[in-house]
């Protein structure tokens, strides 16, 4: 069977609402590339899709869970903390009308694109093989990439946040 057989096969094998999820992540990361006003409640939404995604994975098919929840965590926080890093380099939070804006970047469209196909990915391995659900190695794998990807949008959210905490202190 050649390469491009198996792409088809893949991609024929995943269920439509994994596009219909692509459609709404990517649709996401495309409005965040403009500037716009800021609403946090807004701002969970693909994070959370990503860890629900992740953990649901973790917590119902693999064999090392205590050892993968640590990796997670850990893998969350380096995740958070370079996003941090990153967001308060590219993207700038304001005040207009009296309601907070931040401006374009594309982090969190590279993130999305990133964090999907990396998911994709694994999904893919899992189902190739099963048995990839009992090892360790790919228990640690899966749980450091899933935490990693939650912490990078993480940490844009706490990034605006402490931006608009210092705002609002020298308005």
């Amino acid at each position: 069977m050649n390469v491009i057989n198996i792409i088809a096969e893949v991609i024929s094998g995943t269920p439509f609402y994994v596009w219909i999820l692509l459609i709404f992540l990517l649709k996401r990361g495309l409005n965040s590339a403009k500037d716009g006003e800021v609403s946090f409640p807004k701002m969970f939404i693909v994070p959370l899709i990503f860890m629900v995604w992740g953990l649901e994975k973790l917590f119902t098919g693999f064999s090392y869970l205590n050892i993968a929840m640590i990796f997670y965590i850990i893998f969350m926080c380096f995740g958070l903390l370079i996003s941090y890093f990153l967001y308060s380099r590219y993207r700038k939070l304001y005040i207009k009308d009296n309601s907070l804006y931040k401006t374009g970047t594309y982090l969190p469209l590279i993130f999305v694109i990133v964090n999907f196909f990396v998911k994709y990915l694994l999904g893919v391995a899992l189902s190739i093989n099963p048995s990839l659900y009992s090892t360790l190695y790919f228990s640690t794998l899966y749980s450091l990439l899933c935490g990693f990807s939650v912490g990078l949008f993480i940490g844009g959210i706490l990034q605006a946040y402490t931006a608009s905490s210092q705002l609002k202190t020298l308005a």
